[in-house]
């Protein structure tokens, strides 16, 4: 560990960038990141809180789990620090506000790494009334409509730089192999009671009632209510899908895609619905085999539209738009009413899926680490 036990922190030699993050979706992003910058020479420190130092871990990357009695003034006073980098997180405690404001105070050069658009008024406000109360030098964003969001904020748009999305560099490479194979043969194992010529739908949950409790007020806004008793926001939106779904003729294979904090049992009253339940394995496998998948606002349908697969997203009211990258690109289409649902649903499945291949080269930008190097190497420098 970096820290003793209720202990200071000890001296080290300087770090030529100190990174932070311990929310997912930026965890996603700097993944890849230590060790693009080594091979740049420089050195590397990857801190991390939260669920991030759990993912990370995963995916090889070494990291050092910050203790929550640490304080960003004695992190940075002991790493020294060229340039920090913290991945952005909506918690208004995070340790990462507490590096930017010391940062600040050092004159020592600092970037947020934004993951997606959504809930940019609470990225760097902390407890405070201004949104930007501990706003970065820079920003790295991964598109110009996330972009937008902080521009509108008041955050300079020359410091916002648009650089695209390391991880959605790595889920293109991941899969290369899979889109020189036919999918017949994926399809069939994933899916083997599926027939020959029927489409398959995948439903993606995203939290059940169990982990996700949303207040009276929250429902009351709701354009889809699901059958009348909502039990929680992923089944209102459940029971909206599996009523339309019933009316497609002819039918569609229907599978469920457990959330990872998820278990069978919370969707007992919905198993019977469907042909198949998945909760092993890859989910990037079984969105690929499918024909459309759908969900609401979860990173496995813009992971699945990466990936150039149909996906739709469904929302219980119309704000939610926004918190899926992939219908801000043009990738997902987005309905909010049982009206539109009813409509799309069918047409998706009755449709050709390769335009989306052609929307994808045009929306999403390539090139993340490169393009994130090039500006490191400039505030370096």
């Amino acid at each position: 560990m970096m820290v003793r036990k209720n202990g200071p922190w000890r001296k080290r030699l300087s770090s030529d960038i100190l990174i932070f993050v311990e929310d997912p979706g930026p965890a996603n992003f700097v993944a890849p990141l230590p060790d693009v910058f080594r091979r740049e020479g420089w050195s590397v420190v990857t801190l991390t809180a939260g669920l991030a130092t759990g993912l990370l871990s995963a995916r090889g990357v070494a990291v050092e789990a910050l203790p929550s009695v640490a304080e960003g003034e004695n992190v940075l006073s002991s790493l020294h620090p060229r340039l920090l980098m913290v991945g952005a997180a909506e918690n208004p405690d995070s340790m990462g506000l507490s590096l930017l404001r010391a940062a600040r105070s050092a004159r020592v050069p600092s970037v947020g790494v934004i993951d997606a658009r959504m809930n940019a008024e609470k990225r760097f406000r902390g407890r405070s009334k201004d949104a930007l109360a501990y706003a970065p030098d820079w920003l790295f964003v991964p598109d110009n409509w996330t972009k937008e969001a902080f521009v509108s904020l008041g955050f300079s748009g020359v410091r916002a730089v648009v650089c695209g999305h390391p991880h959605y560099d790595h889920i293109r490479n991941l899969a290369e192999p899979w889109r020189r194979e036919d999918r017949t043969a994926l399809r069939r194992r994933l899916f083997a009671r599926a027939a020959e010529a029927q489409k398959i739908v995948i439903f993606v949950c995203e939290g059940s009632r169990r982990t996700e409790k949303w207040p009276a007020e929250v429902f009351a806004t709701y354009t889809l209510a699901g059958r009348g008793d909502v039990p929680g926001r992923t089944e209102a939106v459940l029971e909206e899908f599996l009523d339309a779904a019933a009316s497609i003729v002819p039918r569609p294979y229907l599978v469920l895609r457990i959330h990872p904090k998820d278990e069978r049992a919370d969707y007992a009253a919905y198993l019977h619905a469907f042909d198949q339940v998945s909760d092993g394995g890859s989910p990037l496998e079984a969105v690929y085999a499918a024909d459309l998948a759908v969900g609401m606002t979860s990173m496995l349908l813009l992971e699945a539209a990466l990936l150039d697969r149909p996906t739709l997203s469904i929302v219980p009211r119309p704000s939610e738009r926004e918190w899926l990258p992939s219908v801000g690109l043009g990738l997902t289409p987005c309905v909010a009413s049982r009206e539109e649902l009813r409509a799309v649903l069918p047409a998706m499945l009755s449709g050709p899926d390769a335009c989306i291949v052609a929307e994808r080269e045009q929306s999403v930008i390539t090139g993340a680490a490169e393009r994130i190097v090039s500006v490191i190497h400039t505030l370096l420098s």
